[in-house]
């Protein structure tokens, strides 16, 4: 029996929810399920029927986690085929989180991620019955995780939208649903049992680490940093006639790296910032129109729902502006961020929580499943989240494949050897990633994007009445990221100990 520790077990394989491993599994599914839904497209716009999504996700979670393939459509009763998003679509992740939590009783993090897959001999039949073949050109698709809840999870108020000028009321606050089959339905007596003893299971596991688990005080560190500096003003201003390559050609010239990756979002043909666009010498000025640059209390803007979503967005770009500029390549198909490598493999120094260190970031190895050598890259997902009035950093550590080193590759046999890598260090090693790339990001202190951001490099800590009775206490158990702990002396000789 195969007992879960944070990620989620497939075929007796634990993994990361949103790793290649379960999107090649999910995506061989065929119906709806207890654990899976499929959309064409998700539904965020004011007024949408993001009700109808909602209420799928509230009995996901309280039946125990579920997904929701993006890019699908309904060919007959419960059948459904992959077509493609639109290509028009486009969804930040921020925004559905935000949209969910405007109706849930509780925090979720959702998971969010988009893909390309390849469909050969799929087929859908037209008005006319004839046979359509979907050729192997790549679509893109999407993903959303949704997690199992630690209490019941309910809407906050009623879920309504408009219908051809009707209003349709899809549940009311309080209301409590449940997967039954393929259906999100109210739950019956013996289903809300379930629900209870579920809950009482997932919070009874809640400790990443190993043993029994008994109803102890546990301190627990999360993977999420918070901002203690924050932007005071967001700029805006017309953008002049400059078409991307122009840009970058621009801010090359005035000596910004990365220049290929802005620090500022387009929105209604305004270039939006936390640049000073009145400052002369800032180069992001040569950008505007001088005569038209607007200066606003952020506040403002988180606390326009519209608005909102936008700031979430450009603090994204700024913290993986900050890592390129720290040498960090940005896989944006998936927006990992991982170290490449010109040898066959490379190295990177850290001071961990006991002692300098090196880590092996990257290494060439050859693949059984694909007859021949690949390099692995340890890598992360950074995602800026907010939680009430508080934004955080959120570290989701991974693995990416690499053909020669630096340029990724992904289909379902690197997803495989993925699966594999994070199944063995998952759990050893799940917290020193994380460190790891915060000191990365801040070189061993707090990490400071110019004058104007500066994230803690200090994990959130939670204090739990469930832990390990015979647990070694977190301030002496040791988790290393790396195979090989060389210490590294210092001028003196000495191992430097935290």
């Amino acid at each position: 029996m195969i007992t879960k520790h944070g990620g989620v077990v497939i075929n007796e394989v634990e993994v990361e929810p949103l790793s290649e491993y379960v999107i090649e599994f999910l995506t061989a599914q065929k119906k709806e399920s207890p654990f899976l839904d499929f959309k064409y497209v998700i539904p965020v716009d004011k007024d949408s029927d993001f009700p109808e999504l909602a209420k799928d996700m509230f009995a996901f979670s309280n039946y125990g986690g579920g997904w929701i393939l993006v890019g699908w459509e309904e060919h007959k009763k419960n059948q459904f085929v992959p077509v493609g998003l639109p290509e028009e679509y486009n969804l930040e992740p921020a925004v559905l989180q935000q949209k969910f939590e405007s109706l849930s009783s509780e925090p979720l993090a959702l998971g969010y991620t988009e893909f390309t897959k390849d469909f050969t001999s799929v087929f859908l039949k037209s008005k006319d019955d004839f046979k359509i073949k979907i050729g192997s050109i790549s679509q893109r698709f999407a993903i959303i995780f949704v997690p199992p809840s630690y209490s019941f999870l309910t809407p906050k108020k009623d879920g309504k939208y408009l219908i051809q000028g009707k209003e349709r009321i899809v549940f009311k606050q309080g209301d409590l649903f449940y997967r039954r089959g393929s259906q999100s339905i109210k739950p019956s007596n013996h289903e809300i049992q379930l629900i209870k003893k579920r809950i009482e299971k997932e919070n009874y596991r809640i400790s990443f680490l190993s043993g029994e688990p008994d109803e102890i005080e546990e301190k627990i560190y999360s993977n999420i940093f918070e901002f203690i500096n924050f932007p005071k003003f967001v700029y805006s201003a017309e953008k002049r006639d400059y078409d991307n390559a122009s840009v970058k050609m621009l801010l090359k010239q005035e000596g910004v790296f990365p220049e290929f990756y802005f620090k500022f979002k387009e929105w209604n043909k305004r270039i939006v910032t936390f640049e000073n666009l009145f400052d002369n010498s800032n180069p992001y000025r040569k950008l505007v129109n001088a005569d038209t640059i607007i200066k606003e209390p952020i506040w403002d803007w988180i606390k326009d729902d519209i608005k909102n979503p936008i700031i979430v967005e450009i603090l994204n770009r700024e913290l993986r502006h900050h890592a390129i500029g720290k040498h960090l390549y940005i896989y944006d198909k998936r927006t990992r961020l991982y170290y490449p490598t010109e040898t066959d493999s490379r190295q990177e120094k850290w001071r961990s929580r006991y002692r300098n260190t090196t880590v092996t970031v990257a290494a060439k190895m050859y693949a059984e499943q694909l007859q021949r050598s690949i390099y692995w890259h340890t890598a992360f997902f950074p995602e800026i989240l907010q939680i009430n009035d508080k934004f955080y950093l959120r570290i989701l550590p991974t693995f990416l494949i690499t053909e020669d080193g630096k340029k990724p590759i992904s289909d379902f046999l690197t997803g495989t050897i993925i699966t594999r890598l994070s199944y063995d260090k998952y759990n050893s090693s799940y917290l020193n990633n994380i460190l790891f790339w915060i000191h990365q990001l801040g070189e061993s202190k707090d990490i400071a994007i110019k004058d104007y951001i500066t994230i803690s490099s200090k994990p959130v800590q939670l204090k739990s009445s469930l832990g390990i009775i015979f647990d070694i206490p977190s301030s002496e158990f040791k988790l290393d990221i790396s195979e090989e702990d060389d210490p590294i002396d210092d001028e003196n000789g000495e191992i430097d100990e935290f």
